[in-house]
């Protein structure tokens, strides 16, 4: 295989958030799960995740699973284009929402809601869940780090989701919920100490690894997820294929260029590079474009990259006029938009609703969201008796010698309900795209349920779904490696993740009381 043909192949990995009442009761987190799970079973052919408690590997060749914290993970199936990426993405959004429909439906007494974002809207800065990448790649991890970190940077254009901040430093807005998270350049830890390009290598074998990014934001238009993943899969295939991206473009401080990036939702800040030029992130995106054009010109890149080279182009030019030129197909510039007539509609203006934001996070991290509430609602029935005499002082916290400062908390606290709503599945997303506000520009709400039955062709993903919709028994289990019958000890080998072969074995156990598992792995490294 020559060094322009060698196989390539995308994922996500998504986290979400749920919430569940009960009789009018908060149900914890860990009971939500469960029911969403046994919901979806009934709408769909698995096989049960042997690595995770109540996980499972879908028909459509993706894993679903309970994360730290009993929150639902979702992962795509191996995906070899991006367009292929975000309708699998999007998937799992609907097969997610399809199952907590299915939970109301069958019992009245429950209400579940699922959300797709990045932040916890009670202590945005210390909680986060996460959106991961994956990208085969063929080069060395620490080159690939330095010629991407750029660009890394300042996708937050088009990768983010946007949200209200009171960061000091912002309008009021940032372009990207994941940004706040990332503290370091480089780094292998994915749970503090983020970094923009994580260099944790996993399942490094034949010449290749899959890199595992965490910078990205979870987003609900489908164009964003297509977006970046086109133009991140787009750099991997680059250097896969022997080009050298980001000549000239090294950042004299990557971590402070991505925030202050993400606290431009106007894109008209001049970032520094190493060699102490200035540009924007837009003329930074525009680099790496050019590059991307030669190498197509030069016939070097996949088939699907002419399409995402146009999209990318067309992005940079509506950035350039005015942001707000994609709010039909972008999440951030959607937001925008919306907060933006609220604003309008009320007199504030955007350092208003900053300094309001500002000043209920830290209400909320000193006092708590109960104690806050009563602040605004100027009502103290629903605390308790230990809460009560904790009330003046925050009251304290939240005035200041500005007239109407309550009204402008209130205000700022509407809108950030606005925020968590647009993650909602079924909700105010939901609402605009089926209003027809917001397009569907690369697929269609009947491409995503289609991609909820069936598995993307070729590779192991199309082997593991077709096999997993055939073979309706619940004594399979499965991993991304193989699945596996313990009763007849029948094996489907899933260790290369580019063979689409359907390769059936029956292995023989040493003991059947041992860990089967470890069994099941030192037997096919054998073979």
């Amino acid at each position: 295989m020559t060094q322009q043909h060698r196989p390539f192949l995308m994922g996500s990995e998504t986290e979400f958030a749920v919430s569940g009442l009960r009789n009018g009761q908060l149900m914890d987190p860990e009971d939500v799960y469960p029911i969403l799970a046994d919901a979806l079973k009934q709408r769909r052919a698995w096989v049960l995740d042997q690595r995770a408690h109540l996980g499972m590997y879908l028909q459509h060749g993706g894993r679903l699973y309970p994360d730290y914290g009993e929150h639902p993970e979702y992962a795509t199936p191996e995906c070899s284009t991006p367009r292929e990426v975000a309708l699998y993405d999007k998937a799992g959004e609907f097969l997610l929402g399809l199952a907590a429909q299915d939970a109301m439906a069958a019992d009245a007494n429950v209400r579940i809601r699922v959300l797709k974002n990045n932040l916890d809207p009670i202590d945005p800065d210390e909680n986060t869940y996460g959106s991961h990448e994956s990208y085969t790649c063929w080069s060395d991890a620490d080159e690939v780090g330095k010629q991407i970190l750029p660009h890394l940077a300042t996708r937050v254009l088009y990768a983010g989701s946007g949200t209200l901040t009171g960061h000091e430093q912002s309008v009021g807005f940032e372009l990207s919920q994941r940004a706040r998270h990332l503290q370091c350049a480089e780094g292998e830890e994915t749970t503090y100490d983020r970094a923009i390009y994580c260099s944790r290598i996993r399942e490094g074998e034949n010449g290749w690894f899959r890199a595992h990014l965490i910078g990205k934001d979870s987003q609900r238009a489908p164009f964003g997820i297509y977006l970046t993943y086109g133009v991140t899969g787009l750099l991997f295939e680059m250097i896969n294929r022997g080009r050298v991206v980001g000549q000239g473009l090294t950042l004299a401080d990557p971590v402070k260029t991505l925030h202050q990036v993400s606290h431009d939702p106007f894109a008209s800040v001049q970032i520094a590079l190493a060699d102490n030029r200035k540009m924007t992130a837009i003329q930074v995106q525009a680099c790496y474009l050019e590059e991307c054009e030669r190498a197509i010109q030069a016939g070097v890149l996949p088939d699907w990259a002419g399409e995402v080279i146009g999209h990318w182009r067309d992005t940079l030019t509506a950035l350039e006029r005015d942001p707000r030129r994609l709010a039909d197909r972008l999440d951030p510039y959607c937001k925008l938009v919306l907060f933006e007539r609220e604003l309008a509609r009320t007199g504030y203006d955007w350092s208003d609703l900053q300094k309001a934001v500002a000043c209920l996070t830290r209400l909320r991290s000193g006092h708590g969201d109960r104690i806050v509430r009563a602040v605004l609602s100027e009502n103290d029935s629903d605390l308790t008796d230990e809460e009560r005499p904790l009330l003046p002082i925050a009251r304290e916290a939240a005035m200041t010698d500005l007239p109407g400062q309550l009204d402008r908390l209130r205000f700022a606290t509407r809108l950030q309900a606005i925020d968590l709503q647009y993650h909602e599945l079924g909700g105010l997303y939901d609402r605009l795209h089926d209003a027809g506000l917001l397009k569907d520009v690369i697929l269609t709400p009947a491409d995503i349920e289609q991609a909820s039955l069936v598995p993307p062709p070729g590779g192991r993903a199309a082997v593991r779904g077709d096999w997993i919709r055939r073979h309706r028994d619940p004594d399979w289990v499965g991993d991304w490696q193989f699945i596996w019958r313990p009763s007849t000890q029948e094996c489907v080998d899933l260790r290369d993740p580019f063979n689409g072969e359907e390769r059936v074995r029956t292995l023989q156990l040493p003991d059947k009381n041992k860990a089967w598992y470890v069994d099941v792995v030192s037997l096919l490294a054998k073979t």
